[in-house]
């Protein structure tokens, strides 16, 4: 059997988080978070393709904060949740969200990693998944084998349950026998 020669994929910022999207069953591919005090930060789609050992990127502005937690979705290839810290009042926010990713990145559709000048796409706010009173998000996981409506999350001490209500325009976070409203992100 003959040895492939190792596959390596520079980022041009520091990065803390990685995620296999699960969801995606006809390709490999990883997601990976940036973290940047000055520049914005990324996501890069890194799809691996095992018969040539090659790999293509795609790059997705992530311009709320420094990424230190990322999840995929494991029923839905386009949707992602990322816990970031952002600056406001001089002080360091933590906090979650979930996303969804452009429609126009289908397989095959992605750049080579020589070409640097392609322009990077942002991602679409669906939803915060901040509780106030609950204190820093610190990372999400998904129901593993749910459709993708229900996170959970850890917040400081708390573990809170979020449903994802893809009708309305709200997250519901669960937490024991108290179901608490948040206004979710949408245009």
């Amino acid at each position: 059997m003959e040895d492939d020669a190792p596959v390596i994929y520079g980022l041009e910022f520091q990065a803390r988080a990685l995620t296999p999207q699960t969801a995606e069953t006809d390709a490999i591919r990883f997601l990976v978070g940036t973290q940047s005090l000055k520049y914005d930060n990324q996501i890069h789609i890194i799809d691996f393709d095992d018969e040539n050992n090659i790999i293509n990127k795609n790059v997705l502005l992530h311009r709320a904060g420094e990424i230190w937690h990322i999840s995929a979705s494991p029923a839905d290839k386009g949707v992602l949740a990322t816990c970031y810290n952002k600056t406001a009042d001089s002080k360091v926010l933590t906090c979650a969200a979930v996303w969804r990713m452009p429609a126009e990145l289908e397989p095959g559709g992605h750049e080579s990693p020589e070409d640097a000048a392609s322009p990077a796409h942002a991602l679409e706010l669906l939803c915060h998944l901040d509780h106030p009173a609950r204190g820093s998000t610190a990372c999400v996981a998904w129901e593993p084998a749910g459709d993708g409506k229900r996170v959970i999350s850890l917040a400081d001490n708390h573990l809170l349950l979020w449903d994802l209500q893809e009708s309305s325009s709200q997250a519901l976070a669960e937490t024991g026998e108290e179901v608490i409203a948040l206004p979710r992100d949408r245009p």
